[in-house]
């Protein structure tokens, strides 16, 4: 009887809220508001994947940002596993990618 009941799943708009919790320490700013997010899936057995990228294949930090990533996400229902996939495709742009209010913090009017 209980195989029949699904298991509870973290939805697109709660992972983003708690990656919002995630800030790029150089910058001080969250990284779903600077749109370093590009996707997020949850698959049947449990496993997050986050697709995102960073402000610079070069950034130091971004084995922190990662880790953060992973922390915040794997508390979260349905959520067995968090894989992190760093994309560098399309390249991260602050201009189009960022939201009004990073833009601003950022000096990109």
């Amino acid at each position: 009887m209980a195989e029949n009941v699904k298991e509870a799943r973290a939805s697109e708009e709660l992972i983003r809220a708690v990656l919002a919790e995630v800030y790029d320490p150089e910058i001080g700013i969250d990284i779903v508001s600077l749109g370093l997010i590009y996707d997020t899936r949850i698959d049947d057995d449990g496993l997050l994947t986050i697709d995102m990228t960073l402000t610079t294949p070069y950034c130091p930090l971004g084995p922190v940002i990662q880790t953060q990533a992973h922390a915040v996400c794997s508390p979260l229902p349905g959520v067995k596993d968090v894989h992190v996939n760093l994309v560098w495709s399309p390249p991260w742009d602050p201009r189009t990618m960022a939201s009004d209010e990073a833009r601003l913090e950022l000096g990109i009017y």
